[in-house]
């Protein structure tokens, strides 16, 4: 059996709480640097599932670090969970009708993005933990990817530098390696 399809099933004993945290920080469209509430419900679950969380770093409020596990590999999540300003839009339909006038909304998906790798970062650490695989898994919570370079202010405090392996993803028509 595959890696993949031996880490699927944690992903899918997951679902619903994703998709209620995908939902979630939709409704709570934060712009960059204000994500009080996204950051704080994925620092909350991440936590509760065992991961150790530092909150506040890199000289940004909303912006996490959660670790499970020790030693090498060190492989890391990006999640990005900030909206951008005149996106604010309904849920579920195809033309633009805001639910507020020029409000923050998430026109670019970073609601799933936050989402999508909280459900990888934990799928790895129960696929570590049931396979005695040894190694960390981290979750940065990254801020304002939108116009504020939240990564940027990660990399210059040193929180990629002992990190083997980064991934990320952004809803695209296409997959791309960088």
């Amino acid at each position: 059996m595959v890696i993949k399809e031996k880490v699927l099933p944690y992903i899918e004993a997951k679902r619903e709480m994703l998709l209620k945290v995908s939902d979630s920080i939709w409704e709570h469209a934060e712009a960059k640097f204000e994500e009080y509430n996204s950051s704080e419900l994925l620092c909350k679950i991440l936590a509760e599932d065992g991961f150790a969380v530092t909150k506040g770093i890199a000289d940004m409020e909303t912006a996490f670090v959660a670790s499970y596990g020790s030693g090498k590999p060190v492989i890391v999540f990006l999640g990005e969970y900030d909206a951008q300003y005149g996106l604010s839009q309904e849920a579920e339909i195809a033309e633009k009708k805001p639910l507020v006038e020029g409000g923050t909304g998430h026109g670019c998906g970073h609601h799933t993005i936050g989402a999508g790798a909280l459900a990888a970062a934990l799928a790895v650490k129960e696929y570590m933990k049931v396979n005695n695989v040894k190694g960390t898994v981290k979750y940065f919570g990254c801020p304002a990817a939108e116009g504020g370079c939240g990564k940027a202010y990660l990399a210059r405090a040193g929180y990629f530098n002992d990190v083997d392996a980064a991934i990320t993803w952004h809803p695209f028509t296409s997959s791309n390696i960088m």
